[in-house]
């Protein structure tokens, strides 16, 4: 821990004026959760905040995550606080147990803090966290990447405002922040990992940069951060070029992403993988981690027939539909049951649709297959349930000389696999009327002399409806 004089001179020009002078935009009035782990870096940044919050309008909070990986990360935590303490702002710690499943322990404890801040920062209300990546962090972070083949999104590295994260310290080096911070006899604490070379980064940081400054460019540091700079001016193009595509080509249907496959298919290769990562990244916020074998793999999977599917990482599955190439988490549906005592509308949050069911007196001019079907009023048992098909289920659709499985129904039909998983059952004691959204059965054959019938209509929002009742079954204005 350094911990020179205590005199208090001035910082240097170039650190006090490099906070308003980021390339992006800073947090507006109301509260900022810093990130600070007591190493030089988030100090300066703490301290940097603190000099700025009250002419900017910041409720500035610190936050602290200790790992609990050394024996002395207690001391961390309480110097934080202490450090909370003499700036007047806000103190929150967290402590968090690093689980590795498989990832380094670097990894696991990145994750581990990110979710710990993410938490910390909707406690406090938050909308921007603050982290104190420098300069040299940013030609590391580059470096790496390099080595490890990333392609041009990779390269723009950390952005400066990548919401909820924000970068401040940028355009600034390690050096330039430790000399601020000792003239003004300021101490922070050292994390002895760091010396390390067992992480890569640390490899990066002690040898090949050091090594690439000796033997090629003294200022390898500062063009690798240029570097990142220029590509980032340009994914903030292909970020545009995507959410105007997405637009186009995506839709939402409940928790998935459906993309119009002979759209799709017909991009230059590059917007392919562009917007392939943008869809994904909308529906995992991870879309720029993806690896570039499994975008190559959604490419095949686009460009093959309909019925496969394809696993990806962050719980994520592809299928291929026909005309369609659809995303969604690869958790299970939703399987729960509903009881209607009468007509209403239900909300289907997990499908993004609502059904409807409404009494009428005039025959509406329905076919027995699609989205809308009619039943006949009379004929239909209250209560209705609204339920999963039940494991060997039989269905008997309108017109079919028989029944069959509804598994095999839905085979036949060509529906989705998506779909098939989600098809709900409505029926009574009786038994199915409707397999929605596809096909009535056959006990719902009309014979032209009910006084009533019974409209369903399945519709893929859920917004501008008045009053829902949603599949858990609690009635919400």
């Amino acid at each position: 821990m350094k911990v020179p004089d205590l005199s208090l001179s001035p910082p240097s020009d170039h650190v006090k004026t490099a906070l308003p002078a980021l390339g992006g935009p800073l947090p507006g009035p109301g509260a900022v959760l810093a990130a600070v782990s007591g190493g030089s870096d988030s100090t300066a940044l703490a301290r940097l905040l603190a000099r700025d919050a009250a002419c900017r309008g910041w409720r500035l909070v610190l936050g602290h995550v200790d790992h609990g990986l050394r024996p002395d990360s207690e001391q961390d935590a309480d110097f934080v606080a202490g450090l909370a303490n003499e700036l007047g702002v806000e103190f929150n710690l967290s402590r968090v147990e690093v689980e590795r499943s498989g990832r380094s322990l670097e990894e696991a404890a990145r994750d581990a803090r990110r979710q710990s801040l993410l938490a910390m920062a909707a406690q406090a209300g938050a909308r921007a966290i603050a982290l104190g990546h420098t300069r040299d962090d940013q030609a590391e972070t580059v470096f790496m990447r390099l080595l490890m083949g990333t392609g041009p999104a990779g390269l723009a590295a950390m952005r400066p405002w990548d919401p909820p994260w924000w970068r401040p310290l940028l355009p600034l080096t390690r050096d330039e922040l430790r000399a601020w911070l000792e003239a003004g006899g300021h101490a922070w604490r050292e994390d002895p990992s760091n010396a390390g070379l067992e992480p890569l980064r640390n490899r990066v940081r002690h040898r090949l940069l050091p090594l690439a400054r000796e033997m090629v460019n003294p200022r390898a540091s500062q063009a690798l951060a240029r570097l990142a700079e220029l590509a980032g001016a340009e994914e903030e193009l292909w970020d545009q070029w995507c959410a105007e595509a997405a637009g186009r080509m995506a839709r939402r249907q409940g928790t998935s992403l459906l993309a119009e496959a002979p759209a799709l298919a017909a991009l230059h290769p590059a917007r392919q993988r562009r917007l392939l990562r943008h869809l994904v990244q909308l529906l995992t916020g991870q879309g720029q981690n993806l690896l570039a074998l499994h975008v190559e793999q959604l490419r095949h999977l686009l460009a093959g027939p309909p019925g496969r599917r394809l696993t990806l990482p962050s719980g994520l599955m592809a299928w291929r539909e026909p005309g369609g190439l659809r995303l969604d988490r690869a958790a299970e549906p939703t399987a729960e049951v509903l009881t209607l005592h009468g007509p209403a509308t239900v909300g289907l949050p997990h499908l993004g649709a609502r059904l409807c069911l409404e009494l009428v007196r005039q025959k509406p001019p329905l076919a027995g297959r699609g989205s809308t079907a009619c039943l006949p009023a009379e004929a239909v048992a209250w209560p209705l349930e609204l339920r999963p098909p039940l494991p060997g289920e039989r269905f008997h659709p309108l017109g079919a000389p028989g029944s069959k499985r509804l598994s095999r129904f839905l085979i036949d039909l060509k529906a989705p696999a998506w779909w098939r998983e989600r098809t709900l059952i409505l029926a009574d004691q009786n038994g199915p009327w409707w397999a929605a959204p596809w096909a009535v059965a056959e006990r719902a054959r009309l014979k032209g002399t009910e006084s009533a019938y019974l409209h369903l209509s399945f519709v893929d929002t859920l917004q501008g409806w008045p009053y829902t009742i949603n599949f858990s079954g609690q009635e919400r204005p």
